[in-house]
């Protein structure tokens, strides 16, 4: 009788080495006063255009107030809607900075075989990702709180160390694993 294995072994076609995760970034500590501020941009926008219109008695430029508000929203609420997503494919790491789900920038590139460590953001390893700094940090979860954090130490182009901190799953670990074998494993809850 043949067990059943619940976990796929990666073969050699490139379909099972490429990987595809996003999270969304969770309101909390200044990003979460972010859109508070935000928020209280906009009224406090309304009120002054409104205020100074109907002071100057020139109230037909009132009608444009709504379609003006619209505008103003959409240009900018994308900054405070903010998502991560990274890809690997053909052994290359690649993190995004997603806002608003319409831009994006990369915040890094990097053969994964050239990281110097990829290990779990826990007690056992958190040093050596907290050695580096702030600077050269790229926090690309959900929260820093969040379960499967996961820190890849690799060297950037200025020939100084950073660290970019992200969020795994199974095949995820696999792929990685498969690309740079100093990578330590645990259960991840995806």
């Amino acid at each position: 009788m043949k067990s059943i294995s619940a976990v796929p072994i990666l073969g050699d076609n490139a379909a099972s080495k490429f990987v595809n995760y996003a999270v969304k970034k969770k309101y909390e500590g200044g990003y979460a006063l972010k859109r508070v501020l935000m928020i209280l941009a906009y009224v406090i926008f309304v009120f002054a255009y409104a205020a100074f219109f109907i002071s100057a008695n020139i109230l037909p430029i009132i009608a444009l107030l709504p379609a003006l508000t619209c505008r103003l929203i959409l240009l900018t609420w994308r900054y405070v809607s903010v998502e991560y997503e990274y890809y690997i494919l053909d052994g290359e790491f690649r993190m995004l900075e997603v806002y608003g789900s319409k831009s994006m920038r990369e915040l890094c590139r990097v053969r994964i075989s050239s990281m110097k460590a990829i290990a779990p953001y826990n007690w056992r390893h958190k040093a050596k990702a907290d050695a580096i700094p702030s600077c050269n940090r790229i926090e690309s979860v959900s929260s820093m709180l969040a379960d499967d954090i996961y820190y890849g130490i690799f060297t950037g182009a200025d020939g100084t160390d950073r660290v970019v901190f992200f969020e795994v799953t199974e095949k995820t670990l696999k792929v990685l694993k498969y690309y740079n074998p100093v990578i330590e494993i645990v259960k991840t809850a995806y």
